[in-house]
């Protein structure tokens, strides 16, 4: 919570610096800088939390994240344009939180490629969820209801300078499957996030804040130690392109 606050308080604070090697079209400064950390470069995150179930043990998620063209959004109206993609992969380590929570520990990279180039950046965050509640939709069926709130902070490289994000959320999943076998969740992750960047320059300060939507379809198995999922996640910025992903865990049980 401290560092969510530290992050408010710099939105406010900060200056915006003009960028017009950047392009020029609304929000877009925000787009790249969120997707420069793992808050937007990677696929959204389903755990225990979200599956309803208490998590025993440590969980190694590997995560990968592809937008086809970040620069979409300075595409002229008509004619083509060069598209400039963006590669994200991260290792997120999930301990337990007692019964109801998780903490997430991430690492990656993200590249972005166009036509005679290429760029890798570090990222990193630290996150966390808790399980408010689970409610039974249909007994027969065994479908419940599940809804959490998870944060995060994360820090990243992009063209824009060093960026530090932060985001708060209230994810919801559907289990679909008895919770002692294969069970499919679908599942969503809208929430709030927030970003400060110093300039490559270090000549000034950018903040704002963009709404992000993450879904999900995961296959989970309480008895297995594998699981894996396939998502997007979206930046409201106009004509943005989503981010596809998919995860791949071990452990957990």
């Amino acid at each position: 919570m401290l560092g969510t606050s530290l992050l408010l308080s710099a939105l406010v604070l900060a200056s915006p610096v003009a960028a017009q090697s950047l392009g020029s079209a609304p929000g877009y400064i925000d787009y790249l800088s969120l997707l420069g950390t793992p808050i937007a470069s990677l696929p959204p995150l389903g755990t225990y939390t979200l599956f309803g179930v208490a998590q025993r043990e440590p969980q190694l998620v590997a995560r990968y994240g592809y937008v086809p063209d970040m620069d979409r959004p300075l595409a002229p109206p008509t004619g083509g344009h060069e598209a400039r993609s963006l590669d994200s992969f991260g290792l997120t380590g999930v301990v337990p939180a007692g019964l109801d929570g998780t903490f997430t520990l991430t690492a990656g990279l993200a590249t972005e490629r166009c036509s005679g180039c290429a760029g890798t950046g570090f990222m990193a965050a630290i996150g966390g969820d808790h399980r408010l509640t689970t409610v039974s939709i249909d007994a027969g069926s065994a479908t419940r209801l599940t809804i959490g709130v998870n944060g995060e902070i994360g820090v990243g490289h992009p063209v824009t300078g060093v960026t530090w994000s932060a985001d708060v959320g209230l994810p919801l999943a559907l289990g679909l499957g008895p919770a002692t076998g294969t069970s499919i969740i679908p599942f969503v992750t809208p929430s709030i996030a927030g970003y400060v960047t110093r300039n490559a320059t270090g000549e000034g300060s950018r903040a704002a804040v963009r709404l992000l939507a993450g879904a999900g379809v995961a296959l989970f198995n309480a008895k297995s130690a594998l699981g894996a999922s396939v998502g997007f996640q979206y930046v409201f910025v106009d004509r943005t392109e989503l981010q596809l992903g998919i995860t791949l865990s071990v452990g957990g049980r």
